[in-house]
């Protein structure tokens, strides 16, 4: 297996042994990863106002340190613990894909390559890959730096091979993922606006976290 499932890779890394081994101490400094994410900025900021609504309306019960980055980690570890809790691998395939094809749009990328004709001959072609991105070109984008146990981001590694037979030949990685929870989470507000059962929802796991 050669996939890469995040930018990390930590899957294929296991596989290979070349994450193990570390003693003590290269566990105790390894054991949390950093992962980035990109969304459009609109659903960063509105995830910002979504913090402080709920700052506003429960105040201290709010802890300072929550932010638009904790936000999106507690989505993703809920989301892992639905998965643990026995859901079907088709039903998850399926809402990932619903997801995906919702938040990510198809872009064109040109690439130019050099091909040789002869010793002294070079023909340059222009070829354009397809990449999948999150937002148009002309949108601005905010990127969130996310760092969380490695165990909770292999975890989604093999989730993701565990998929395959569902995802109908297209790619998936754990950033999609955790952008594509957050970003629904997002359009839900946006749609039905700030409910107090939400507020509630995610004030009870800020508690539980603690």
């Amino acid at each position: 297996m050669k996939k890469s499932y995040s930018r990390i890779n930590l899957l294929q890394a296991k596989l290979e042994g070349l994450s193990d081994s570390k003693g003590i101490l290269g566990y105790l400094f390894t054991n949390r990863r950093y992962i980035e994410i990109e969304i459009p900025y609109y659903s960063y900021i509105r995830g910002k106002i979504f913090v402080e609504d709920l700052r506003d309306n429960y105040g201290d019960e709010v802890p300072i340190s929550f932010d638009v980055g904790y936000l999106i980690y507690m989505l993703y570890t809920d989301f892992l613990s639905q998965i643990k809790k026995g859901l079907k691998n088709e039903d998850i395939a399926a809402y990932l894909l619903q997801g995906k094809e919702k938040h990510f749009k198809i872009a064109k990328k040109e690439r130019r390559v050099m091909r040789a004709l002869t010793r002294h001959l070079l023909e340059v072609d222009t070829l354009e890959d397809e990449i999948e991105v999150s937002v148009p070109d002309n949108e601005k984008t905010a990127c969130i730096e996310l760092r969380m146990r490695e165990s909770k981001l292999l975890r989604a590694e093999v989730l993701i091979h565990d998929l395959q037979p569902y995802l109908k030949g297209s790619n998936l990685t754990v950033e999609q993922i955790i952008a594509i929870i957050y970003l629904d989470f997002i359009s839900n507000i946006k749609n039905e606006g700030n409910s107090v059962k939400v507020q509630k929802s995610i004030l009870a796991h800020i508690h539980s976290d603690n």
